[in-house]
């Protein structure tokens, strides 16, 4: 009985016939083995050891399994002697002893069936090198090639909507309306087929939508009727009765329009709850400005398609034609061709008195009319061309008397201040449509005597805002400030000065009038406290705003009306005048005499510009209908282009700030429009330009001293 104890307990420590195993016995194993040592070194897992996988190794070393189950019959061993030990060896067991080994033997064989069936699952797997690998097995590639797994979704939410182009929206849709059927159906015939239950669910029920959309914009129109409209409106329609009828009906005479006409003016009338003038609708749709910037943008579709060619040259964009290549391969100077004439009928017969191209949009000139003569004086006119549309002004403003200067400000690119001849000052807003001033002088607020022939924008610096300085025949020169309307305050009153020494023994000469009439000044470009001022008597005066009551200095040359007056914008020392004297003049502001002289016709000189470009360039107008371009450089004598505009009397002139091209008003209303070219338009530095200017006047010198050495 005591072995029978022993055997069992050894059953049950795992070392019975059934799960004990050796080196060579039965089952899969997993073998490592180091190539070298040929020692087994297969790695002992931490987790449950299959008893047959884990095996003794051919030393005869015991594996964990094998030191497991001595152990546990060495427990058993102890176990059967504590329980026999310490009596004879004769002693029979009691019965509870018997029922405990019998209920340790099923244990053991369930166990052991369980093992088995394992053991029976289990792919064998030898890891078992039996050689060395060679030297040509080292270094032999091995290709390992790594795909892309499945993919697999850890949480798939489906959506409750479906977005408009979703390959399933029609199939959602035909779903949506397949239920929508069913419960119209259930409506339909009552709960005979259906039986209501409430249940209780976790979740809020969702709501089924088709697709997503925006709200659709909604206006709302209201009108005032009175009961007796209403009631003549739903008679006419009960009776059929035609739309036309007698006074103020929607039609009038006009019975033979068209359905559509008809129908949508019966709709217009059913809005109103009244009757509507056909005359007075069309008025209206006329003069709504929808309408008339429809017609502006056709307009200009249509204008620059006949203006193409001519809009190309303007932007320097396309070659001119073989024809005027030859022509100007062939001549040694340049020449001048008219691209396209601003003119309209409001402007034809007037007399373009001045000009001014927009400081923030250069494709923008402002053109002013009127006369200069007293005898032919009437209203004014100041007309926006651009260059979208040279058939039509973009606007129009009308004034009372003849537009005799007008300037756009440098800062504030909306305002524009116009001179009248009557004296005024007024300054418009061209964001505005109506042609009234925002501001305008008044003979309380200092409005002047007599016609204003200049206005300049002042810049007085980043912390204050520009003023406006205006210069008049009452001998003014006054500047404006806007802060509180039109503020005005006198720079300076001009005073005329004898325009030749006095001789020996001679009586002082007797002025009639000792104020002098301003006719154009300029400001300094540098040095904004610094200006010229050119007068009716001949002179020119470079004045500071710091000093009302004398000159700086006095330029004595012309001997008639300065007409125009201006900065050289390279070099701020030097400047040119034009006169009715036939002459223009180049000025140092050291010297009172004139440094250049220049005469191009036997008529007065009606108006300069400097190029923007190019320090020796500059463009001139006569009285004889002559446009010319200067270019000191080349000569001094004669202008390199000119052109000869009669019976038209040019009137002024003015540089594009963004193309090779000119302007010039004439005494017709027209402004043509020129395109320069064979001048020199090579864009040079600023030392450069005024290394230029000083050569050309060195070159000048060098002759006259040769002509007076050969004299």
């Amino acid at each position: 009985r005591t072995s029978r104890m022993t055997q069992n307990t050894s059953r049950k420590s795992g070392m019975g016939p059934s799960s004990s195993s050796g080196a060579g016995g039965g089952g899969h194993a997993v073998i490592v083995r180091d190539p070298e040592t040929q020692l087994d070194v297969t790695p002992v897992s931490l987790l449950e050891v299959q008893p047959s996988v884990v095996q003794g190794d051919d030393a005869g070393r015991q594996s964990p399994r094998s030191r497991e189950s001595g152990s546990n019959m060495m427990d058993s061993q102890s176990s059967a002697g504590f329980r026999s030990g310490w009596s004879s060896g004769s002693q029979t067991p009691s019965k509870a002893e018997s029922d405990a080994s019998d209920r340790d033997e099923e244990e053991e064989e369930e166990r052991r069936k369980k093992e088995e069936e394992k053991k029976s699952r289990m792919v064998a797997v030898t890891l078992v090198q039996d050689e060395a690998p060679k030297p040509a097995d080292v270094h032999k590639e091995v290709q390992v090639i790594l795909a892309e797994t499945d993919t697999f979704f850890l949480l798939d939410i489906p959506s409750t909507c479906v977005a408009d182009d979703d390959p399933d929206l029609e199939r959602i849709k035909q779903a949506n309306r397949v239920y929508t059927d069913a419960v119209e159906l259930r409506i339909k015939e009552g709960a005979d087929k259906f039986a209501d239950h409430n249940v209780q669910t976790l979740n809020s029920a969702s709501k089924t939508k088709e697709a997503q959309a925006t709200p659709a914009q909604t206006h709302d129109v209201g009108v005032d009727v009175t009961n007796y409209q209403i009631h003549d409106a739903i008679l006419e329609l009960r009776e059929g009765e035609d739309a036309a009828g007698a006074g103020d009906d929607i039609l009038g005479a006009n019975t033979n329009k068209s359905t559509s006409t008809i129908d949508a003016l019966q709709d217009l009338n059913q809005l109103s709850g009244g009757r509507v003038d056909a005359a007075k609708l069309g008025e209206a749709t006329l003069a709504s400005a929808e309408f008339r910037h429809a017609l502006m943008s056709m307009e200009r579709i249509v204008v620059q398609n006949i203006y193409h060619e001519q809009q190309m040259l303007y932007r320097n964009m396309a070659a001119p034609p073989p024809a005027a290549e030859q022509a100007l391969a062939g001549a040694q100077r340049g020449r001048m061709d008219v691209l396209w004439t601003y003119e309209c009928d409001l402007s034809r017969g007037r007399n373009v008195s001045c000009m001014a191209w927009n400081n923030l949009n250069p494709d923008l000139l402002a053109v002013g009319y009127g006369e200069f003569d007293f005898s032919k004086q009437g209203d004014g006119l100041v007309l926006f061309w651009s260059l979208k549309n040279p058939e039509y002004p973009e606007r129009v403003y009308r004034t009372e008397c003849s537009v005799t200067s007008l300037a756009f400000a440098n800062k504030s690119y909306n305002l524009l201040a116009v001179g009248l001849y009557d004296g005024t000052v007024a300054v418009y807003d061209v964001r505005k449509e109506e042609g009234k001033p925002v501001l305008e002088s008044s003979y309380s607020g200092g409005k002047h005597a007599d016609s204003v022939w200049e206005v300049r924008w002042v810049d007085k610096g980043a912390e204050r805002a520009e003023a406006l300085v205006s210069v008049s025949s009452d001998g003014r020169v006054t500047q404006w400030s806007m802060s509180k309307g039109l503020e005005c305050t006198d720079l300076i009153r001009l005073k005329r000065v004898s325009t030749h020494k006095k001789a020996v023994n001679t009586k002082n000469e007797a002025f009639i009038s000792r104020m002098a009439s301003g006719m154009c000044a300029d400001f300094n470009p540098k040095d904004t406290s610094i200006y010229l001022c050119g007068t009716e008597e001949g002179s020119i005066h470079r004045c500071s705003v710091s000093y009302n009551e004398q000159y700086l200095d006095s330029y004595l040359g012309h001997s008639g009306p300065v007409y125009k007056v201006v900065w050289s914008p390279f070099q701020p020392t030097s400047f040119l005048s034009c006169s009715a004297d036939w002459s223009i003049r180049l000025w140092w502001q050291e010297s009172e005499t004139a440094a250049l002289t220049m005469q191009s016709s036997a008529d007065y000189v009606a108006d300069i510009q400097w190029s923007p470009n190019v320090s020796t360039i500059f463009a001139s107008v006569t009285g004889d209908g002559h446009v010319c371009i200067w270019d000191m450089s080349i000569s001094t004598l004669d202008p390199i282009v000119h052109e000869r505009i009669l019976p038209r009397k040019p009137t002024c002139i003015r540089f594009s700030p963004n193309s090779d091209v000119v302007v010039a008003g004439d005494d017709s209303g027209r402004v043509t429009v020129y395109r320069v070219s064979g001048i020199d338009n090579k864009k040079y530095t600023h030392e450069e330009q005024v290394a230029r200017l000083d050569r050309a006047l060195a070159a000048k010198d060098a002759d006259a001293a040769e002509a007076s050495d050969g004299a």
